[in-house]
């Protein structure tokens, strides 16, 4: 009997790393799912633009920073502007709160949906919460630990005296938790993907695959989980900063902002659903690879049995 061949040599099925999904996964984002994930990041973040944009109104005239800012505004300075300015007090009220967590429930569901949708199952609630629990077991140990020993590095610098290193502990040590919370959704999405395509394996090797699916490609998947972060952070900060810059003097500059704001909220709720679509693709090729190399397997155990 000839023996099987590697799915190597066939294009269509050899394994592919994340990065290679990004560029068909850009379609599909105007789905019913995607409007409904981008209006839940509206409602999300429509209590802190509201916040934001009613500080700036009552700030008379000019509010802008220092143009040196980076010189002589310490990061000290900042924290002490968000607690004792009451800039936190007025984005955490209880109305904001609500918003927020009305959104997220909608963001997490059509994000369920639109991701179940590009992968080829159905997006029930039981997977969806059973990968949760999975992402429990295998996800928050090696990843906190990755995330508490990068925050401690970054506290260490920002501890230094350094204004360059304090900066730089400012911004790095939330993006890094920011990351965590990126990599446990990744977890989180392959787990439940897993879940969602019926039980036709053991748990355990159910566990294993969705632990090998982030972990086989560690690189590509952080730079994912990092610069998604990073961007979904840069884009309203940097809409807040010409907000600063401008200044909240006229009713016209603070509706400008706040549309600019809810803009940008919008193409981050955008580019969350780029990444579930992305993720659903390599996940739905991922589970084929296995398959063939586990039927080919099988093959060859027959063959050598003959």
């Amino acid at each position: 009997m000839e023996r099987p061949t590697t799915i190597h040599s066939e294009e269509d099925l050899a394994p592919r790393a994340p990065w290679s999904f990004l560029v068909p996964a850009l379609p599909g984002g105007f789905t019913r799912w995607g409007w409904g994930l981008m209006a839940g990041w509206l409602l999300a973040f429509l209590g802190p633009a509201l916040g934001w944009a009613g500080h700036l109104r009552r700030t008379a005239g000019w509010s802008a920073l220092l143009n040196h800012s980076g010189e002589s505004l310490s990061a000290r300075d900042v924290w002490e502007l968000w607690e004792n300015g009451g800039l936190g007090h007025r984005l955490t009220n209880s109305p904001t709160v609500h918003l927020f967590g009305l959104g997220m429930v909608l963001v997490l569901w059509c994000g369920w949906h639109l991701q179940a949708a590009r992968a080829g199952v159905k997006a029930r609630l039981g997977p969806w919460l059973l990968g949760a629990l999975d992402t429990l077991l295998i996800g928050v140990l090696p990843m906190g630990v990755l995330a508490w020993l990068a925050d401690s590095v970054l506290a260490r610098l920002g501890g230094s005296g350094l204004d360059a290193l304090g900066w730089l502990a400012f911004f790095g040590r939330p993006l890094v938790w920011m990351a965590l919370i990126a990599a446990l959704n990744l977890q989180w999405w392959l787990c439940r993907l897993g879940r969602a395509a019926g039980p036709s394996r053991a748990y355990g090797t159910h566990l294993g695959d969705c632990f090998m699916a982030l972990w086989s490609h560690p690189i590509q998947w952080g730079s994912l989980s990092m610069g998604g972060a990073a961007l979904r952070s840069l884009l309203p900060l940097l809409v807040l900063m010409l907000a600063w810059r401008m200044g909240g003097g006229t009713t016209f500059r603070v509706w400008l902002f706040l549309l600019l704001l809810l803009i940008v909220t919008a193409v981050n709720g955008w580019l969350l659903g780029w990444l579930l679509r992305a993720t659903a693709l390599f996940w739905r090729h991922d589970a084929l690879v296995r398959e063939v190399s586990a039927t080919l397997e099988d093959s060859v155990r027959e063959a050598q049995a003959d």
